[in-house]
């Protein structure tokens, strides 16, 4: 219960967060090439353990909108936690499709792809890792407040679900997101 906690509190202080002055002055114009990165704190477990850990978070997307409704992506997101040098990571890659509802900053998205838990520790003067990757499903939601023509930054939430060969994983965060689209000069709204 307590790392659903923290998760809640780092997607509130996300969407509390002062915005710079001029945000939302530009319209949620999305055509054309598209970075997006992301940062935050989320938790995560393996589906026959009961307790959940919490850990940092982060996300990395690359893509295109096709129109103001939809891009699609090249998307990964991971949830890492190091502990007495041992250090876990659950993350997931492939593409994703973005969901644009009305003009408003909401962003919807969903992918599938694959999802990988990696182990490294030290131990003895060495380290040693282990890994294995398995299908991944990743659905995430959030909102971007437009700061410059080009830029956004806004609160996001992801679910990610692996199946490995004999368990599952599951990773949710919440993040601080930035996003830049490079609108083509003829999409130009004189903003």
């Amino acid at each position: 219960m307590r790392s659903r906690g923290v998760v809640a509190a780092a997607v509130l202080l996300a969407a509390l967060a002062p915005l710079p002055a001029g945000a939302e002055s530009y319209p949620n114009t999305r055509q054309g090439w598209l970075i997006g990165l992301g940062m935050g704190g989320g938790s995560a477990a393996i589906s026959d353990a009961s307790n959940r850990e919490t850990g940092f978070a982060g996300s990395f997307r690359f893509g295109y909108a096709f129109n103001p409704t939809i891009s699609l992506e090249l998307g990964s997101n991971a949830w890492l936690k190091d502990e007495n040098g041992t250090t876990v990571t659950f993350s997931f890659a492939g593409p994703t499709l973005n969901f644009y509802p009305g003009a408003s900053g909401l962003v919807l998205r969903g992918g599938v792809g694959v999802g990988s838990v990696d182990v490294s520790t030290d131990f003895g003067g060495g380290t040693f890792s282990a890994s294995e990757s398995g299908l991944g499903l990743s659905v995430g939601a959030g909102y971007e407040f437009r700061v410059t023509r080009r830029f956004a930054l806004g609160p996001q939430v992801d679910f990610t679900w692996t199946d490995q060969d004999s368990y599952n994983t599951n990773h949710v965060s919440g993040s601080l997101a930035v996003c830049w689209y490079f609108i083509p000069k003829s999409t130009n709204t004189g903003n």
